[in-house]
């Protein structure tokens, strides 16, 4: 603790940024030019089953405003149309995919629904954080928020402002996990002096479990509930009696033995391979995991011109659990340089850091997978959160985080982000985020909607594993043809089931496969 105030103490005495300014410039931009929409048809693969689905989504701005409607109906093999999404109130909510009012470098801006990238400040608690990573088998509902004062001693610059996000309103509704609960952010800044900016950011998951769906409400989650839709049954089990299992196994007919009968009645298809019962599987009732991560940052701008933006900053971050303290992290310097030309803004964004932390700590904690890895299951019985992989990390790392966004006159957008901090026993921790899009002058000549792949992998020891449970790769093709899109997009997350280290078989590999036909209006 003591070397984390001396840090703190350094870094007050040194680096101060405009933390407003600099996130606004990173964030893609949510508003549209006009009324876009489009009506889908074709097949997504939802949970390992294929349906035909039919949508409509639009994208409506009015003055300030802008609503995004999702209506999906999915049929299936029998065409049957799918009714998990259809008969909850929380599914009407999920048609609205978000309503916003103004933009993000608006003095005030707000959006509620889906969120693709979140950043709170500099990333280094809230780092890309998106709620729509299993969508469309999950939707959240959530929201952010940022506001600014200006000043006129600052020219119009702000003098004070803040941030907040949350992941999901529906977490406050359901009925298990009994003790409701979201992922909340916020930061707020100030500004004494126009080139000086403190900033103050508390994160906190009021409970991790709430990864977990359980749409009957028994407190065995979807994910392990052979039942999801009768509160009464979670396994095959649970179908027998204790008296009628008991009467089974006690039949001498069946066998000299117990052991025997149980075979016996096996072999003939009476009773379960799997003898679990409700009562033997992890159960979220009256169970949470809080998580807290706070931290403080300042900073200067070097250089602020049209063409040329060059600031540098410094963080410092704790971790924190409901019973337990981990570690803390800093970035001392950090630096970020915008290059624009005539024709592109952002011709070249860089930004690097220099990292130091100490053992059982992560930076960028609630990254772009976080509801992956928020909680994950091992087996049908053991339950292993985020906050409990912390206590593996038995080592103070430090080394350098690098990420570049280079954008080739509107032809080509290519983007690598690196992390790679070492421990004294050589012991990486490593993450890489990787992406390549064509860019709107080139979508327009070859009269593409869309072309992208990306793959991102945080906070593993080195790469020779390209599928963990924190990895995510995908690719989006869109083609214009007479007047209508035709496109497919694929992704694939992985979840290791049976603890092992290893992502093998189809079980422990989710893949999310959607073909459109799109007619834009």
């Amino acid at each position: 603790m003591k070397a984390f105030q001396k840090i703190l103490v350094s870094i007050m005495l040194t680096f101060s940024f405009v933390a407003a300014y600099a996130q606004m410039e990173e964030l893609p931009k949510s508003d549209t030019a006009g009324v876009t929409g489009g009506a889908v048809i074709g097949a997504v693969t939802i949970d390992g089953k294929t349906y035909q689905q039919f949508a409509l989504r639009t994208d409506i701005p009015i003055g300030k405003f802008g609503f995004g409607i999702d209506i999906q109906l999915l049929f299936d093999e029998n065409g049957q149309i799918r009714k998990d999404e259809w008969d909850e109130w929380q599914d009407y909510i999920d048609k609205i995919y978000y309503i916003r009012y103004g933009k993000k470098d608006d003095p005030f801006y707000i959006r509620l629904g889906g969120l693709d990238y979140t950043y709170l400040g500099y990333a280094n608690i809230v780092n890309g954080y998106s709620n729509m990573i299993q969508y469309p088998s999950r939707r959240r509902y959530g929201g952010e928020l940022s506001f600014w004062i200006p000043a006129e001693r600052y020219k119009g610059m702000p003098v004070a402002g803040g941030e907040f996000f949350f992941n999901d309103m529906k977490e406050l509704f359901v009925e298990s996990p009994r003790k409701s609960a979201m992922l909340v952010g916020s930061r707020i800044f100030y500004r004494p002096l126009r080139f000086l900016e403190f900033g103050v950011t508390g994160v906190a998951d009021l409970n991790e479990y709430n990864a977990f769906e359980d749409r009957d409400g028994d407190g065995v989650p979807n994910l392990i509930d052979l039942y999801p839709r009768d509160k009464n049954l979670a396994t095959d089990m649970d179908k027998i009696s204790l008296n009628d299992w008991n009467y089974l196994l006690n039949d001498t007919y069946w066998g000299p033995t117990r052991e025997e009968r149980y075979q016996k009645l096996l072999s003939l298809g009476l009773v379960p391979a799997d003898t679990l019962r409700m009562e033997n599987l992890f159960n979220l009732n009256n169970q949470t995991s809080k998580m807290f991560a706070y931290s403080f940052d300042i900073g200067i701008p070097i250089a602020r011109k049209e063409n040329f933006k060059f600031d540098i900053y410094s963080h410092i971050t704790q971790l924190r659990g409901e019973n337990r303290t981990y570690g803390w992290g800093v970035a001392i310097p950090g630096i970020r340089m915008i290059l624009g030309t005539s024709n592109v803004q952002n011709f070249l964004t860089f930004k690097a850091e220099y990292r130091r932390s100490s053992k059982e700590f992560l930076f960028g904690y609630f990254n772009n997978t976080y509801e992956l890895e928020r909680a994950q299951f091992i087996g049908r019985d053991s339950v292993i959160t985020k906050q409990q992989k912390l206590i593996a990390i038995q080592q103070e790392l430090n080394g350098i985080y690098a990420s570049a966004e280079l954008n080739m006159f509107g032809y080509i957008v290519g983007y690598a982000g690196y992390q790679d901090l070492t421990g004294s026993d050589k012991t990486h921790m490593r993450s890489l985020h990787g992406e390549v899009r064509m860019g709107e002058t080139l979508k327009k000549m070859l009269h593409f909607a869309d072309l992208k792949g990306y793959y991102i992998q945080n906070n593993v020891q080195d790469f020779r594993q390209w599928k963990t449970p924190s990895s995510l790769v995908g690719f989006n093709i869109g083609y214009n043809y007479k007047g209508a899109i035709v496109g497919i997009d694929y992704r694939w997350t992985f979840q290791d089931l049976d603890g092992n280290g290893i992502i093998k078989g189809s079980a422990e590999t989710i893949k999310t496969i959607s073909f459109r036909t799109a007619v834009t209006f």
